[in-house]
């Protein structure tokens, strides 16, 4: 029996483990009708070892989750401002690789291609580290990720690996011991869009704009400071910068409407976590830190005793930090303690999708999330000024 046999498609989270441990090289990772990616093995050569069933981060009871007895959850934001400015929320991610990069290590994140495409790469190279700043709202390619690592850790090299929680769970299957010198950060995971589709919005803004799209913020700072989900910067090869205004792609992401299907009940969306550190958008702080959130502030889950130790390490990285109880960290991150809510929309938004224009029109007539538009219109378009105004008055009344 093989992965495909086994591992029901709608659990399938692409991570793409089974092709880089078949033995045989007989499994490859294909995009089905909605440009996910899913095991393909060709049956010709595969032995049935079972040896994808037994690592399966999915099927496999031996991923390890939290070590500690208590998660602890921190707010924080680092106090190097060229680095805040460009992160997506706290810049906790900059404070992490900065120090693994003093150690000597390197550093396992997701950045883009010459060709848009979001993949992982392991570097030790500073300019190639600050190109995996900020959310890149789509599933990316791990390549041949894991065996690098892996190489690297036999020799005594310090690695931080950052991802989702299923490409966590897969590179520690991949390994299959505890790693000294391995550090794990999950990025709070909301779920991960198709890569067609996000080809399909950098297509639509290459033919609309005549240029090139050479990078996509889904939460620039530039203009507004941190605070609207939806202020998408746009930057093209002839140095040109757009911001689209609540483009579909992100808001089909931002209503679960384009996920994976694995991500609607995910096995690593809780609590008890696969990562040493979680780190996320802290939105829920806009009442309780209302004149610094501006900057961008990040919640932290504490998950293993390495990574206590690890942050530790970086607390005289931050101009802020504060301790959080669950109840607080949670606010605006449901993702700590579930998976996201599938919508009825999902049956039929994929369906022959082939124009980015389908996109939009599936997005905004989606029936059940007509009241997340109106929070993100509010977001984006009603100034700050106002909405702290309404915030007082409808707490007195």
């Amino acid at each position: 029996m093989n992965i495909t046999e086994k591992l029901q498609k709608d659990l399938c989270t692409g991570c793409g483990l089974c092709s880089q441990i078949c033995p045989l090289k007989c499994i490859t990772m294909c995009e089905d009708e909605e440009g996910f990616v899913y095991p393909n093995v060709d049956n010709d050569r595969c032995s049935n070892c079972s040896f994808c069933i037994k690592k399966c981060p999915v099927l496999s009871d031996e991923v390890l989750f939290s070590d500690i007895n208590e998660t602890q959850y921190y707010a924080a934001i680092n106090k190097n401002i060229d680095e805040l400015k460009i992160a997506s929320s706290g810049g906790v991610f900059s404070a992490l690789a900065d120090f693994i990069l003093c150690d000597g290590g390197s550093v396992c994140g997701c950045v883009y291609n010459d060709k848009m495409e979001a993949v992982h790469v392991v570097t030790s190279e500073r300019n190639t580290i600050k190109r995996m700043y900020g959310s890149k709202y789509v599933q990316s390619n791990i390549l041949d990720c894991y065996g690098i690592i892996k190489e690297k850790l036999e020799h005594g090299e310090k690695v931080l690996f950052t991802g989702t929680a299923c490409q966590v769970a897969a590179l520690k299957s991949f390994l299959g011991s505890e790693q000294e010198f391995l550090y794990t950060v999950d990025i709070l995971c909301h779920g991960v869009p198709s890569p067609s589709l996000f080809r399909m919005f950098v297509n639509h803004l290459n033919e609309r704009k005549k240029g090139r799209v050479i990078d996509i913020k889904f939460r620039d700072k530039e203009k507004k400071g941190w605070g609207s989900e939806h202020r998408t910067s746009v930057t093209f090869d002839n140095g040109r910068k757009i911001w689209p205004f609540m483009p579909a792609y992100f808001s089909s992401f931002f209503y679960g409407l384009d996920l994976r299907e694995s991500c609607y009940h995910c096995r690593f969306a809780g609590t008890n976590r696969v990562s040493d550190l979680t780190i996320g958008d802290y939105w829920g702080s806009w009442k309780k830190y209302r004149k610094r959130f501006k900057e961008g502030i990040s919640v932290i889950s504490i998950n293993t005793l390495k990574g206590k130790k690890l942050f530790s390490e970086i607390q005289n990285n931050f101009s802020f930090v504060e301790s959080l109880t669950l109840k607080e960290a949670i606010s605006s991150n449901d993702n700590f303690v579930h998976a996201v809510k599938r919508p009825v929309e999902r049956d039929k938004f994929y369906e022959g999708l082939i124009k980015y224009k389908q996109c939009c029109k599936r997005t905004y007539s989606a029936k059940s999330y007509r009241k997340k538009i109106i929070i993100s219109f509010y977001g984006a378009v009603v100034p700050e000024k106002i909405r702290i105004g309404l915030h007082h008055y409808f707490r007195k009344t």
